[in-house]
Protein backbone atom coordinates (compact mmCIF):
# COMPACT_ATOMS: atom_id res chain seq x y z
CA UNK A 1 0.00 0.00 0.00
CA UNK A 2 2.43 3.11 -1.19
CA UNK A 3 0.96 5.95 -0.62
CA UNK A 4 2.36 9.21 -2.92
CA UNK A 5 2.24 12.71 -2.51
CA UNK A 6 4.42 15.27 -3.85
CA UNK A 7 5.49 19.32 -2.66
CA UNK A 8 6.92 21.88 -4.38
CA UNK A 9 10.48 23.48 -2.95
CA UNK A 10 11.10 27.40 -4.07
CA UNK A 11 14.11 28.02 -2.74
CA UNK A 12 17.93 26.90 -3.59
CA UNK A 13 18.81 26.80 0.38
CA UNK A 14 15.25 24.84 0.76
CA UNK A 15 16.49 22.40 -1.89
CA UNK A 16 19.73 21.58 -0.44
CA UNK A 17 18.57 20.77 3.16
CA UNK A 18 16.01 18.88 1.31
CA UNK A 19 19.02 16.48 -0.43
CA UNK A 20 21.02 16.61 2.49
CA UNK A 21 17.94 15.20 4.71
CA UNK A 22 17.26 12.45 1.98
CA UNK A 23 20.72 11.37 1.79
CA UNK A 24 21.16 10.79 5.49
CA UNK A 25 23.30 8.20 6.74
CA UNK A 26 21.25 6.40 9.56
CA UNK A 27 18.06 6.78 7.06
CA UNK A 28 19.84 5.24 3.80
CA UNK A 29 21.76 2.45 5.43
CA UNK A 30 25.46 4.15 5.04
CA UNK A 31 24.00 5.80 1.45
CA UNK A 32 23.79 2.77 0.20
CA UNK A 33 19.84 3.26 -0.78
CA UNK A 34 20.48 6.29 -2.81
CA UNK A 35 20.41 6.41 -6.46
CA UNK A 36 20.19 9.74 -9.49
CA UNK A 37 19.44 10.09 -12.64
CA UNK A 38 21.15 12.33 -15.23
CA UNK A 39 22.83 13.98 -11.92
CA UNK A 40 25.07 13.85 -9.50
CA UNK A 41 23.94 13.64 -5.40
CA UNK A 42 27.03 16.07 -4.48
CA UNK A 43 25.97 19.11 -7.14
CA UNK A 44 22.70 18.17 -7.23
CA UNK A 45 21.30 21.77 -7.28
CA UNK A 46 23.87 23.31 -9.68
CA UNK A 47 22.79 20.68 -12.18
CA UNK A 48 19.49 21.48 -11.76
CA UNK A 49 19.67 24.74 -12.32
CA UNK A 50 22.41 24.37 -15.43
CA UNK A 51 18.88 22.77 -17.32
CA UNK A 52 16.48 25.20 -15.67
CA UNK A 53 18.71 28.04 -17.37
CA UNK A 54 17.18 27.06 -20.93
CA UNK A 55 13.63 27.21 -19.84
CA UNK A 56 11.83 30.55 -20.63
CA UNK A 57 9.06 29.59 -18.87
CA UNK A 58 10.53 28.31 -15.01
CA UNK A 59 7.85 29.37 -12.76
CA UNK A 60 7.86 29.77 -8.81
CA UNK A 61 9.17 25.89 -8.39
CA UNK A 62 12.40 24.75 -8.63
CA UNK A 63 11.98 21.28 -7.82
CA UNK A 64 9.98 18.46 -6.33
CA UNK A 65 9.56 16.30 -3.53
CA UNK A 66 7.74 13.15 -4.23
CA UNK A 67 6.94 10.76 -1.71
CA UNK A 68 5.97 7.47 -1.64
CA UNK A 69 5.55 5.36 1.44
CA UNK A 70 4.86 1.53 1.35
CA UNK A 71 2.98 -0.15 4.50
CA UNK A 72 4.56 -2.16 7.22
CA UNK A 73 2.77 -5.14 6.17
CA UNK A 74 3.82 -5.19 2.90
CA UNK A 75 6.28 -7.98 2.53
CA UNK A 76 8.90 -5.26 0.40
CA UNK A 77 12.79 -5.13 0.74
CA UNK A 78 14.66 -1.62 0.60
CA UNK A 79 16.30 -2.61 -2.57
CA UNK A 80 13.06 -3.11 -3.98
CA UNK A 81 11.02 -0.29 -3.06
CA UNK A 82 14.03 1.89 -4.51
CA UNK A 83 13.70 -0.09 -7.82
CA UNK A 84 9.95 1.06 -7.42
CA UNK A 85 10.71 4.67 -7.11
CA UNK A 86 13.10 4.35 -10.30
CA UNK A 87 10.18 3.00 -12.08
CA UNK A 88 8.01 5.12 -11.12
CA UNK A 89 10.23 7.95 -12.50
CA UNK A 90 10.61 6.27 -16.02
CA UNK A 91 6.87 6.05 -16.30
CA UNK A 92 6.01 9.44 -14.97
CA UNK A 93 8.65 11.84 -15.70
CA UNK A 94 11.04 10.31 -18.06
CA UNK A 95 13.33 13.22 -18.93
CA UNK A 96 13.53 14.59 -15.65
CA UNK A 97 16.78 15.04 -13.58
CA UNK A 98 16.03 13.09 -9.81
CA UNK A 99 17.63 11.80 -6.99
CA UNK A 100 15.74 9.02 -5.06
CA UNK A 101 16.65 8.02 -1.34
CA UNK A 102 15.11 4.54 0.48
CA UNK A 103 14.70 5.03 4.48
CA UNK A 104 14.89 2.82 6.77
CA UNK A 105 14.62 4.61 9.96
CA UNK A 106 10.66 4.37 10.31
CA UNK A 107 8.61 1.78 11.05
CA UNK A 108 7.67 1.65 7.10
CA UNK A 109 9.97 1.82 4.19
CA UNK A 110 9.67 4.96 2.25
CA UNK A 111 11.19 6.87 -0.56
CA UNK A 112 12.02 10.52 -0.84
CA UNK A 113 12.74 11.94 -4.69
CA UNK A 114 13.46 15.12 -5.74
CA UNK A 115 13.19 15.60 -9.55
CA UNK A 116 13.95 18.79 -11.37
CA UNK A 117 11.19 21.39 -11.91
CA UNK A 118 12.23 21.27 -15.64
CA UNK A 119 12.46 18.54 -18.42
CA UNK A 120 15.94 18.17 -20.14
CA UNK A 121 14.60 18.16 -23.22
CA UNK A 122 11.69 20.30 -24.05
CA UNK A 123 12.76 22.20 -21.04
CA UNK A 124 8.81 22.34 -20.12
CA UNK A 125 7.99 22.69 -16.56
CA UNK A 126 6.17 20.35 -14.28
CA UNK A 127 2.39 21.65 -13.76
CA UNK A 128 1.72 20.02 -10.34
CA UNK A 129 -2.25 20.04 -9.08
CA UNK A 130 -4.36 17.73 -7.77
CA UNK A 131 -5.06 16.00 -11.52
CA UNK A 132 -1.34 15.55 -11.96
CA UNK A 133 -1.01 13.93 -8.12
CA UNK A 134 -4.36 11.45 -8.98
CA UNK A 135 -2.71 10.14 -11.96
CA UNK A 136 0.97 9.85 -10.40
CA UNK A 137 -0.57 8.27 -7.57
CA UNK A 138 -2.69 5.27 -10.23
CA UNK A 139 0.82 4.83 -11.77
CA UNK A 140 2.38 4.22 -8.54
CA UNK A 141 -0.77 2.15 -7.29
CA UNK A 142 -0.10 0.09 -10.72
CA UNK A 143 3.35 -0.80 -10.03
CA UNK A 144 2.21 -1.72 -6.39
CA UNK A 145 -0.20 -4.19 -7.65
CA UNK A 146 2.78 -5.74 -10.51
CA UNK A 147 4.54 -5.96 -7.28
CA UNK A 148 2.24 -7.68 -5.19
CA UNK A 149 2.03 -4.77 -2.81
CA UNK A 150 -1.73 -3.36 -1.40
CA UNK A 151 -3.24 -0.07 -2.56
CA UNK A 152 -4.60 2.44 -1.10
CA UNK A 153 -8.30 1.56 -2.06
CA UNK A 154 -11.30 4.59 -2.51
CA UNK A 155 -12.83 3.95 1.16
CA UNK A 156 -9.88 4.26 2.74
CA UNK A 157 -8.78 7.47 1.43
CA UNK A 158 -12.17 9.18 3.36
CA UNK A 159 -10.73 8.30 6.72
CA UNK A 160 -9.16 10.88 7.23
CA UNK A 161 -11.60 13.00 6.06
CA UNK A 162 -14.10 11.11 7.93
CA UNK A 163 -11.65 11.82 11.24
CA UNK A 164 -11.39 15.37 10.64
CA UNK A 165 -15.66 15.59 10.88
CA UNK A 166 -16.02 13.71 13.97
CA UNK A 167 -13.49 16.05 15.74
CA UNK A 168 -14.57 18.95 14.67
CA UNK A 169 -18.82 17.54 15.99
CA UNK A 170 -16.51 16.41 19.12
CA UNK A 171 -15.40 19.95 19.76
CA UNK A 172 -18.75 22.13 19.13
CA UNK A 173 -20.36 19.51 21.45
CA UNK A 174 -17.86 19.21 23.87
CA UNK A 175 -17.19 21.48 27.31
CA UNK A 176 -13.76 20.19 27.92
CA UNK A 177 -11.22 18.26 26.86
CA UNK A 178 -11.55 14.83 28.61
CA UNK A 179 -15.10 14.66 27.16
CA UNK A 180 -13.85 15.07 23.61
CA UNK A 181 -11.69 12.10 24.36
CA UNK A 182 -15.01 10.30 25.59
CA UNK A 183 -17.19 11.56 22.60
CA UNK A 184 -13.91 10.09 20.38
CA UNK A 185 -14.21 6.35 21.91
CA UNK A 186 -17.76 6.53 21.57
CA UNK A 187 -17.31 7.04 18.04
CA UNK A 188 -14.91 4.23 17.63
CA UNK A 189 -12.09 5.29 17.79
CA UNK A 190 -9.19 4.04 19.81
CA UNK A 191 -7.01 6.94 21.20
CA UNK A 192 -2.97 6.83 21.85
CA UNK A 193 -1.37 10.20 23.50
CA UNK A 194 2.09 11.19 24.41
CA UNK A 195 3.56 14.13 22.62
CA UNK A 196 1.11 14.07 19.84
CA UNK A 197 -2.47 13.32 20.04
CA UNK A 198 -3.46 10.09 17.74
CA UNK A 199 -6.69 8.59 16.66
CA UNK A 200 -7.65 5.34 15.03
CA UNK A 201 -11.24 3.40 13.90
CA UNK A 202 -12.11 0.56 13.60
CA UNK A 203 -11.63 0.29 9.65
CA UNK A 204 -8.28 1.66 10.27
CA UNK A 205 -4.72 -0.55 10.38
CA UNK A 206 -2.91 2.58 11.82
CA UNK A 207 -3.13 5.51 13.78
CA UNK A 208 -3.43 9.00 12.47
CA UNK A 209 -1.46 12.21 13.77
CA UNK A 210 -3.77 14.97 14.38
CA UNK A 211 -1.08 17.05 13.28
CA UNK A 212 -1.22 15.84 9.79
CA UNK A 213 -4.71 17.23 9.40
CA UNK A 214 -3.76 20.68 10.15
CA UNK A 215 -2.82 23.41 12.88
CA UNK A 216 -6.40 23.67 13.56
CA UNK A 217 -6.19 19.55 15.40
CA UNK A 218 -3.24 19.97 17.17
CA UNK A 219 -3.67 19.10 21.07
CA UNK A 220 -2.95 23.00 21.86
CA UNK A 221 -5.58 24.65 19.43
CA UNK A 222 -8.38 21.53 20.14
CA UNK A 223 -8.20 22.69 23.36
CA UNK A 224 -8.91 26.16 23.02
CA UNK A 225 -11.48 25.37 20.57
CA UNK A 226 -13.16 23.70 23.41
CA UNK A 227 -12.56 26.21 25.55
CA UNK A 228 -13.38 29.63 23.71
CA UNK A 229 -16.02 28.15 21.30
CA UNK A 230 -14.40 30.00 18.42
CA UNK A 231 -12.92 28.25 15.27
CA UNK A 232 -8.87 28.30 14.54
CA UNK A 233 -7.83 29.25 10.66
CA UNK A 234 -6.55 25.79 9.77
CA UNK A 235 -3.34 25.60 7.99
CA UNK A 236 -0.51 22.76 6.84
CA UNK A 237 2.30 21.85 8.57
CA UNK A 238 5.24 22.25 5.93
CA UNK A 239 6.64 18.81 6.68
CA UNK A 240 8.90 16.07 4.99
CA UNK A 241 8.21 12.56 7.26
CA UNK A 242 7.77 14.35 10.04
CA UNK A 243 10.48 16.59 10.22
CA UNK A 244 9.26 20.10 10.25
CA UNK A 245 11.21 22.97 7.61
CA UNK A 246 12.68 25.16 10.18
CA UNK A 247 12.09 28.95 9.00
CA UNK A 248 12.69 32.30 10.44
CA UNK A 249 10.53 32.30 13.43
CA UNK A 250 11.68 36.12 14.24
CA UNK A 251 10.77 37.19 11.27
CA UNK A 252 7.16 35.66 11.23
CA UNK A 253 6.84 37.12 14.68
CA UNK A 254 7.95 40.51 13.57
CA UNK A 255 5.47 40.41 10.69
CA UNK A 256 2.82 39.35 12.94
CA UNK A 257 3.11 42.11 15.30
CA UNK A 258 3.33 44.47 12.11
CA UNK A 259 -0.02 42.97 11.12
CA UNK A 260 -1.77 43.43 14.55
CA UNK A 261 -0.83 46.54 15.27
CA UNK A 262 -2.39 47.30 12.42
CA UNK A 263 -5.88 46.14 13.33
CA UNK A 264 -5.74 45.78 17.23
CA UNK A 265 -7.80 49.16 18.64
CA UNK A 266 -6.51 47.60 22.17
CA UNK A 267 -3.38 45.43 24.21
CA UNK A 268 -6.15 42.90 24.58
CA UNK A 269 -7.29 42.94 21.09
CA UNK A 270 -3.27 42.39 20.43
CA UNK A 271 -2.99 39.38 22.24
CA UNK A 272 -5.70 38.01 20.49
CA UNK A 273 -4.47 38.36 17.43
CA UNK A 274 -1.16 36.57 17.99
CA UNK A 275 -3.15 34.18 19.35
CA UNK A 276 -5.19 33.20 16.57
CA UNK A 277 -1.77 33.17 14.32
CA UNK A 278 -1.35 29.96 16.36
CA UNK A 279 1.42 32.21 19.25
CA UNK A 280 1.92 30.83 23.23
CA UNK A 281 2.11 33.60 25.24
CA UNK A 282 4.34 34.23 28.00
CA UNK A 283 3.42 36.81 30.61
CA UNK A 284 6.51 37.80 33.22
CA UNK A 285 9.43 39.53 33.74
CA UNK A 286 9.71 39.37 29.93
CA UNK A 287 6.81 39.24 27.16
CA UNK A 288 7.45 36.63 24.85
CA UNK A 289 5.78 34.50 21.99
CA UNK A 290 6.21 31.12 20.28
CA UNK A 291 4.70 29.72 17.66
CA UNK A 292 3.11 26.10 17.57
CA UNK A 293 5.67 24.88 15.20
CA UNK A 294 8.57 26.54 16.97
CA UNK A 295 10.55 25.05 20.25
CA UNK A 296 11.29 28.35 21.84
CA UNK A 297 9.86 31.41 23.20
CA UNK A 298 11.32 34.63 21.69
CA UNK A 299 11.53 37.72 23.92
CA UNK A 300 9.62 40.98 21.84
CA UNK A 301 12.61 43.23 23.27
CA UNK A 302 15.33 41.06 21.24
CA UNK A 303 13.11 41.89 18.12
CA UNK A 304 14.32 45.72 18.55
CA UNK A 305 13.14 47.95 21.66
CA UNK A 306 10.19 49.40 19.61
CA UNK A 307 8.51 45.92 19.65
CA UNK A 308 9.86 45.90 24.16
CA UNK A 309 6.14 45.01 25.73
CA UNK A 310 6.32 48.56 27.46
CA UNK A 311 6.36 50.11 23.88
CA UNK A 312 3.67 48.23 22.13
CA UNK A 313 1.53 49.30 25.37
CA UNK A 314 2.69 52.70 25.46
CA UNK A 315 1.29 52.94 21.81
CA UNK A 316 -2.43 52.13 23.02
CA UNK A 317 -2.39 54.49 25.84
CA UNK A 318 -0.51 57.00 24.44
CA UNK A 319 0.07 57.22 20.77
CA UNK A 320 1.62 60.55 20.92
CA UNK A 321 3.99 59.83 23.42
CA UNK A 322 4.52 56.34 21.77
CA UNK A 323 5.25 57.91 17.83
CA UNK A 324 7.95 60.88 20.16
CA UNK A 325 9.48 57.60 22.28
CA UNK A 326 10.23 55.69 18.69
CA UNK A 327 11.71 58.13 17.00
CA UNK A 328 13.72 59.34 19.83
CA UNK A 329 14.93 55.23 19.94
CA UNK A 330 15.19 55.05 16.15
CA UNK A 331 17.75 58.42 16.27
CA UNK A 332 19.87 57.07 18.55
CA UNK A 333 19.11 59.85 20.99
CA UNK A 334 20.20 57.89 23.95
CA UNK A 335 23.06 57.38 22.79
CA UNK A 336 23.99 61.06 21.58
CA UNK A 337 23.12 61.79 25.45
CA UNK A 338 25.21 59.12 27.49
CA UNK A 339 28.30 60.30 24.57
CA UNK A 340 27.76 64.15 25.05
CA UNK A 341 30.28 66.02 27.54
CA UNK A 342 27.38 67.41 29.37
CA UNK A 343 25.52 67.30 32.59
CA UNK A 344 23.00 64.66 31.31
CA UNK A 345 25.99 62.34 30.90
CA UNK A 346 27.02 63.05 34.75
CA UNK A 347 23.05 62.54 36.07
CA UNK A 348 22.28 59.36 33.62
CA UNK A 349 25.77 57.83 35.35
CA UNK A 350 24.45 58.38 38.67
CA UNK A 351 21.26 57.00 37.93
CA UNK A 352 22.38 53.57 36.76
CA UNK A 353 24.76 53.59 39.56
CA UNK A 354 21.64 53.66 42.09
CA UNK A 355 19.90 51.58 39.83
CA UNK A 356 22.40 48.85 40.41
CA UNK A 357 22.58 49.32 44.04
CA UNK A 358 18.90 48.91 44.09
CA UNK A 359 19.10 45.68 41.91
CA UNK A 360 21.16 43.94 43.99
CA UNK A 361 19.50 44.46 47.29
CA UNK A 362 16.06 43.72 45.74
CA UNK A 363 17.37 40.44 44.17
CA UNK A 364 19.02 39.31 48.11
CA UNK A 365 15.32 40.55 49.44
CA UNK A 366 13.71 38.36 47.04
CA UNK A 367 15.82 35.44 47.25
CA UNK A 368 15.90 35.68 51.12
CA UNK A 369 19.94 35.70 51.42
CA UNK A 370 20.06 38.21 54.41
CA UNK A 371 24.09 37.90 54.64
CA UNK A 372 27.13 37.57 52.42
CA UNK A 373 27.97 34.56 53.76
CA UNK A 374 24.75 33.11 52.61
CA UNK A 375 25.41 34.21 49.55
CA UNK A 376 29.11 32.41 49.50
CA UNK A 377 26.89 28.92 50.38
CA UNK A 378 23.95 29.80 47.95
CA UNK A 379 26.64 30.28 45.41
CA UNK A 380 28.55 26.45 46.15
CA UNK A 381 24.76 24.94 46.04
CA UNK A 382 23.97 26.20 43.11
CA UNK A 383 27.36 24.66 41.46
CA UNK A 384 27.08 21.47 43.58
CA UNK A 385 23.08 21.01 41.30
CA UNK A 386 24.93 21.99 38.11
CA UNK A 387 27.14 19.36 38.30
CA UNK A 388 24.95 16.65 38.91
CA UNK A 389 22.41 17.86 36.05
CA UNK A 390 25.29 17.80 33.82
CA UNK A 391 26.34 13.90 35.01
CA UNK A 392 22.66 13.25 34.83
CA UNK A 393 23.08 14.64 30.72
CA UNK A 394 25.92 12.85 30.21
CA UNK A 395 24.33 9.85 31.49
CA UNK A 396 21.06 10.34 29.72
CA UNK A 397 23.58 10.81 26.06
CA UNK A 398 24.69 7.23 26.52
CA UNK A 399 21.05 5.46 27.34
CA UNK A 400 20.44 7.61 23.62
CA UNK A 401 23.08 6.35 21.65
CA UNK A 402 22.62 2.72 22.99
CA UNK A 403 19.02 2.68 22.36
CA UNK A 404 20.09 3.96 18.73
CA UNK A 405 22.74 1.38 18.18
CA UNK A 406 19.95 -1.20 18.93
CA UNK A 407 16.97 0.34 17.04
CA UNK A 408 20.08 0.44 13.61
CA UNK A 409 20.70 -3.30 14.35
CA UNK A 410 17.02 -4.17 14.57
CA UNK A 411 16.58 -2.60 10.85
CA UNK A 412 19.40 -4.66 9.71
CA UNK A 413 17.68 -7.26 11.01
CA UNK A 414 14.28 -6.82 9.58
CA UNK A 415 16.05 -5.83 6.30
CA UNK A 416 18.88 -8.90 5.91
CA UNK A 417 16.77 -11.79 6.91
CA UNK A 418 15.46 -12.57 3.99
CA UNK A 419 19.05 -13.04 3.00
CA UNK A 420 19.51 -15.88 6.10
CA UNK A 421 16.06 -17.42 5.44
CA UNK A 422 16.97 -17.78 2.39
CA UNK A 423 20.41 -19.70 3.42
CA UNK A 424 18.48 -22.12 5.83
CA UNK A 425 16.71 -23.77 2.90
CA UNK A 426 19.40 -24.69 1.32
CA UNK A 427 20.10 -28.44 1.94
CA UNK A 428 23.51 -29.60 0.33
CA UNK A 429 26.92 -28.05 1.70
CA UNK A 430 28.36 -26.83 -1.89
CA UNK A 431 25.38 -24.81 -2.57
CA UNK A 432 25.22 -23.52 0.48
CA UNK A 433 29.18 -22.80 0.96
CA UNK A 434 28.43 -20.55 -3.10
CA UNK A 435 25.27 -19.06 -1.19
CA UNK A 436 27.67 -17.85 0.95
CA UNK A 437 30.48 -16.45 -1.17
CA UNK A 438 27.81 -14.45 -3.26
CA UNK A 439 25.82 -13.09 0.10
CA UNK A 440 28.94 -12.59 2.85
CA UNK A 441 27.90 -9.11 3.34
CA UNK A 442 24.36 -9.57 3.94
CA UNK A 443 24.97 -12.29 6.05
CA UNK A 444 27.94 -10.88 8.08
CA UNK A 445 25.41 -7.54 8.62
CA UNK A 446 22.94 -10.33 9.71
CA UNK A 447 24.95 -11.94 12.11
CA UNK A 448 26.31 -8.30 13.56
CA UNK A 449 22.68 -7.02 14.32
CA UNK A 450 21.75 -10.42 15.73
CA UNK A 451 24.84 -10.03 18.32
CA UNK A 452 23.75 -6.85 19.23
CA UNK A 453 19.98 -7.77 19.93
CA UNK A 454 20.90 -10.56 21.59
CA UNK A 455 22.51 -8.61 24.34
CA UNK A 456 19.51 -6.65 23.93
CA UNK A 457 16.69 -8.93 24.62
CA UNK A 458 13.23 -7.79 26.69
CA UNK A 459 13.11 -10.02 30.13
CA UNK A 460 10.20 -12.51 27.95
CA UNK A 461 13.43 -13.35 25.43
CA UNK A 462 11.90 -11.39 22.95
CA UNK A 463 14.07 -9.10 20.37
CA UNK A 464 12.34 -5.27 21.01
CA UNK A 465 9.89 -3.32 18.70
CA UNK A 466 11.42 -0.39 16.96
CA UNK A 467 8.26 1.34 18.43
CA UNK A 468 9.76 0.81 21.61
CA UNK A 469 13.28 2.15 21.00
CA UNK A 470 11.58 4.97 19.39
CA UNK A 471 8.87 5.81 22.36
CA UNK A 472 12.07 4.83 24.77
CA UNK A 473 14.52 7.46 22.55
CA UNK A 474 11.57 10.37 22.61
CA UNK A 475 11.26 9.63 26.37
CA UNK A 476 15.23 9.98 27.09
CA UNK A 477 15.21 12.82 25.02
CA UNK A 478 12.51 15.22 26.43
CA UNK A 479 14.40 14.56 29.93
CA UNK A 480 17.61 15.07 28.83
CA UNK A 481 15.70 18.69 27.72
CA UNK A 482 13.63 19.04 30.78
CA UNK A 483 17.63 18.69 32.87
CA UNK A 484 19.10 21.06 30.19
CA UNK A 485 16.05 23.62 30.83
CA UNK A 486 16.56 23.21 34.40
CA UNK A 487 20.47 23.31 34.24
CA UNK A 488 20.40 26.29 32.09
CA UNK A 489 18.18 28.06 35.01
CA UNK A 490 20.68 27.38 37.57
CA UNK A 491 23.31 28.67 35.52
CA UNK A 492 21.49 31.70 34.82
CA UNK A 493 21.29 32.28 39.23
CA UNK A 494 25.08 31.36 39.74
CA UNK A 495 26.03 34.17 36.98
CA UNK A 496 23.59 36.55 38.93
CA UNK A 497 25.06 35.28 42.10
CA UNK A 498 28.41 35.90 40.86
CA UNK A 499 27.50 39.72 39.86
CA UNK A 500 25.75 40.67 42.53
CA UNK A 501 28.54 39.23 44.94
CA UNK A 502 31.35 41.14 42.71
CA UNK A 503 29.01 44.06 42.68
CA UNK A 504 28.02 44.23 46.10
CA UNK A 505 31.49 44.32 46.81
CA UNK A 506 32.31 46.87 45.01
CA UNK A 507 30.04 49.62 46.51
CA UNK A 508 30.52 48.16 49.64
CA UNK A 509 33.25 50.71 51.35
CA UNK A 510 36.22 49.16 53.38
CA UNK A 511 34.42 50.15 56.44
CA UNK A 512 31.43 49.17 55.33
CA UNK A 513 32.60 45.70 54.05
CA UNK A 514 33.88 45.60 57.54
CA UNK A 515 30.94 45.82 59.46
CA UNK A 516 28.14 45.09 56.95
CA UNK A 517 29.10 42.16 54.64
CA UNK A 518 26.68 40.11 57.37
CA UNK A 519 24.49 42.84 57.77
CA UNK A 520 23.23 44.00 54.15
CA UNK A 521 19.55 45.10 55.16
CA UNK A 522 21.26 48.06 57.39
CA UNK A 523 23.15 49.19 53.95
CA UNK A 524 19.92 49.10 52.15
CA UNK A 525 18.52 51.50 55.18
CA UNK A 526 21.23 53.76 54.75
CA UNK A 527 20.31 54.18 50.73
CA UNK A 528 16.30 54.56 51.81
CA UNK A 529 17.55 57.00 54.24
Amino acid sequence: MAYTKIIPVKTGSHLNQLIDYIQNDLKTDGKILISSYMCDTENTAIQFEDVRSFAIKKGNNIAHHICQSFSPEDNITPQKALEIGRELMKRFYPNHQYVIATHIDRGHIHNHIVCNSVDMVKHKKIHSNLKSLKKLRDESDNLCRENGLSVIEPEQQNIRERLKENIDKAVNECSDFENFLGFMQSQGYEIKRGKYLYFKDKNSKNFINTRTLGTAYTEINLKRRIISGKNISNKKFHIYDDKIVKMSYRKRLRYCIDEALKTAKSYDEFLEYLKSEDYEIKFGKHLAFRHITGQRFIRVESLGLEYSENMIKLRFYDYEKYLETKDFIINGSVKKIIESNTDYKNRYIESQNVNIEISVLNYLHKNGIKSYDELILEIEKLRKQEDINDKNITNIDIQIEEKKSILKALRQYWQYKPYYSEYLKIKSLPEKEQYISEHKTELDRYNNAMTILNCSRNADGTIPQSTELNIEIERLEKLKSNIIARNNKVKVKISSCENIKATAESILTEKQAGKEKNNLGMYKYSLER
